[in-house]
């Protein structure tokens, strides 16, 4: 099973990646600064190099990929326009898994009252099964506590190796308790 991962370098990336590094998984990342990604890491992962706001690039990421994490990088501070922001990387996104025609996508997303929750309708209409992981704590831009990083990327392990959930849905999380809860309504999916 091939898995792209996008932000591999950001929290819940570098959490991910480490727990996929075995010998029934593939895994490959896309970033515009794969020497920032430490070495043992990158003796073990296929590199693309290229930006996920770009549709070109994402596109040859997602080549053969069976599975996709999805997390827009934090918008850099003081960005005017955070709804433009978050839709650029969405936009992309969409066209990308549409065109490589990418069965599954796990999205770290946030409450409906951020800007980055519009960026969910995109992805929505890429053809993909798509789950979004809804973390209340990304609305306000302020750093997550380890716990609910660690709960985040648990979830989305577990659905990225799974292939027998499809549609689209949406799993509020905001803390530990939550994951487990959400990750059994999948199960009965």
């Amino acid at each position: 099973m091939k898995i792209l991962i996008t932000t591999p370098g950001g929290m819940f990336g570098r959490t991910i990646i480490p727990e996929l590094l075995a010998p029934e998984f593939s895994v490959r990342v896309i970033s515009r600064n794969p020497h920032r990604l430490p070495g043992e890491i990158r003796e073990q992962v296929e590199i693309v190099r290229g930006s996920i706001d770009n549709a070109g690039a994402l596109r040859e990421a997602l080549e053969g990929v069976d599975a996709l994490f999805w997390c827009i990088p934090r918008a850099p501070i003081g960005e005017p326009n955070l709804g433009a922001y978050y839709e650029r990387f969405a936009r992309a996104a969409s066209q990308a898994i549409r065109e490589a025609e990418t069965p599954r996508v796990v999205s770290v997303s946030a409450s409906p009252i951020s800007a980055l929750h519009a960026a969910e309708e995109f992805l929505n209409d890429s053809g993909a099964a798509v789950r979004h992981l809804r973390c209340a704590s990304l609305a306000d831009n302020t750093p997550l506590p380890t716990s609910i990083v660690t709960h985040i990327t648990d979830l989305a392990l577990r659905l990225l190796v799974r292939t027998d959930w499809n549609g689209v849905d949406a799993l509020s999380i905001s803390g530990p308790s939550d994951s487990y809860f959400a990750f059994a309504a999948i199960a009965l999916k």
